[in-house]
């Protein structure tokens, strides 16, 4: 059985693994367009790889398919089977990191893996399309062909584009008449209609509202970094993610309050709560501590999103990431339409949606 597999990523390396431990008899090939293999991998987590979260799974992912993966496969098991490879995990609070606290050990372990196991990798090819003909996959790259017996495409979305991933196998599924969920830039940056500039660079920690029709639609804390023409920081990442989930996105505020656990404060007492040049900013504007008010404007762009909202349709997919449309073809990570917030989750559905498929494979 030859298995293809386009997109040396998370999902798709770790698929390959798996599918050679359950199957040492299938020859298993990877297409990456890099240079090297598991590229965005080592700028996850800020370098660290926040590869698991053994928290709270509700209202965290944009769909419940991943939900419904990972009680299949689920956060410990990941963990598990990472210190098989080397990747031994230590703690913080619920989220999971390699002990070495640097991406690198992962993207070294699984490579030295992929190399035990025989898997072949094939960098620097783009694939240009693929059809499907008697049973078989012929996949066209800018430097060979190959044939596979079954395909998965593990390609990625649209973010971080410098690191390979623009969305080209999308445009390629799109003629071929999939249905593609509409792009987006999501746990990015949100740009504001209201001028920064003046305190670009400061942070806060803030008790951050989202408001839709004056009402209250989702509330977190967190430390707030402001930018030339918006905010950023985990908390705001974490509202670009829940602001994608929206139908209607217009009329959308952000409301910080910079001294939730304090009241009636006086605008001479703002140094004591805040940094001085963001004191500054809100007594000379007469801001309220307490409420201070952006309008979403917009995401920022791909290039510093840390993953894309939108995708292959689940409509196109059973439950087990196959295709409704083409047999013998799977999907995995973020190619599909679901994305998650910060702290590991979309690593972890990633690994979880290549679990799945291994298991299809073998069948």
């Amino acid at each position: 059985m030859k298995i293809g597999i386009i997109g040396a990523g998370a999902s798709g390396v770790y698929l390959a693994i798996r599918v050679k431990e359950k199957n040492p008899s299938f020859d298993v090939t990877l297409i990456e367009r890099n240079d090297k293999a598991l590229k965005k991998v080592l700028v996850t987590g800020n370098g660290r790889c926040n590869y698991a979260n053994l928290g709270e799974l509700k209202g965290k992912y944009n769909n419940e398919l991943a939900n419904r993966l990972l009680e299949e496969f689920k956060p410990q098991d990941l963990v598990a089977q990472f210190d098989k490879y080397g990747i031994h995990p230590t703690y913080l609070d619920e989220l999971v990191f390699p002990t070495s606290m640097s991406a690198q050990t992962v993207v070294l372990m699984l490579n030295k893996k992929i190399e035990e196991l025989g898997i072949k990798v094939k960098l620097n090819e783009s694939v240009i399309d693929y059809q499907n003909k008697d049973g078989k996959f012929f996949v066209q790259t800018n430097a060979n062909q190959y044939v596979f017996d079954k395909l998965v495409i593990s390609a990625g979305g649209k973010s971080y584009p410098q690191l390979g991933t623009d969305g080209a196998l999308l445009d390629i599924l799109r003629k071929k008449g999939y249905k593609i969920e509409a792009l987006s830039p999501s746990l990015s940056p949100i740009k504001t209609k209201e001028n920064t500039k003046r305190i670009s660079g400061q942070r806060a920690k803030a008790k951050v509202s989202l408001y839709k029709d004056n009402k209250v639609i989702y509330e977190e804390s967190g430390e707030v970094l402001f930018k030339d023409d918006g905010l950023s920081g985990i908390v705001i990442l974490n509202m670009s993610s829940y602001i994608n989930r929206l139908n209607d996105q217009k009329g959308l505020k952000l409301v910080l309050d910079l001294a939730p656990n304090a009241e009636s404060i006086k605008q001479n007492q703002y140094y004591e709560y805040v940094a001085p040049k963001i004191a500054e900013y809100l007594v000379s504007n007469d801001l309220d501590i307490h409420r201070l008010s952006f309008t979403f404007k917009d995401f920022y762009d791909y290039k510093i999103a840390e993953v894309s909202h939108g995708g292959l349709s689940l409509s196109e997919i059973n439950d087990s990431l196959k295709s409704k449309k083409e047999k013998g073809l799977f999907f995995t990570g973020e190619v599909l339409d679901i994305d998650g917030m910060c702290g590991g989750y979309n690593l972890m559905f990633a690994f979880a949606s290549a679990e799945k498929v291994s298991k299809a494979l073998g069948e």
